[in-house]
């Protein structure tokens, strides 16, 4: 056998080994991240405009929308909170650090928001909640 050929096949297994170690220590738990971050978001969003829109004919029907949408918000924040302890590399923690991203403190935040009445409290709650994940 060729010295070459074994030493390109002994390349390429490295290089797919560190691919592999990468892509999934790496890239797949900072996407998840990203995209729990961009629902918590999302969630947000949904529960402000809920709140803006007293419309609704039944009022416990908003309600209950408004709540499950805030269930999910909270959902969110925890699921941020396992994978910034847990699974995101520490370099990436330490980045979101320096960017003054805590999703602890955002979660913290969220957990009293269903008990307050005041809309203005609510929403001022919610902008700490952004400010504090980094969202616009």
């Amino acid at each position: 056998m060729d010295s070459s050929l074994l030493i390109a096949a002994g390349a390429s297994f490295i290089a797919g080994l560190l691919g592999y170690i990468i892509a999934r220590l790496w890239i797949r738990p900072i996407v998840r991240y990203n995209i729990t971050k961009r629902k918590l978001d999302h969630e947000l969003t949904r529960y402000l405009a809920q709140m803006n829109e007293s419309a609704e004919p039944d009022r416990r029907v908003a309600q209950n929308r408004a709540d499950a949408m805030l269930r999910a918000a909270r959902q969110h924040a925890v699921d941020l909170v396992s994978c910034f302890s847990a699974e995101i590399p520490y370099w990436y923690r330490l980045l979101l650090d320096s960017r003054k991203e805590s999703p602890t403190e955002a979660s913290g935040l969220l957990t009293n928001l269903s008990k307050m009445r005041n809309r203005e409290q609510v929403k001022n709650r919610i902008e700490r909640v952004r400010h504090t994940m980094g969202l616009k």
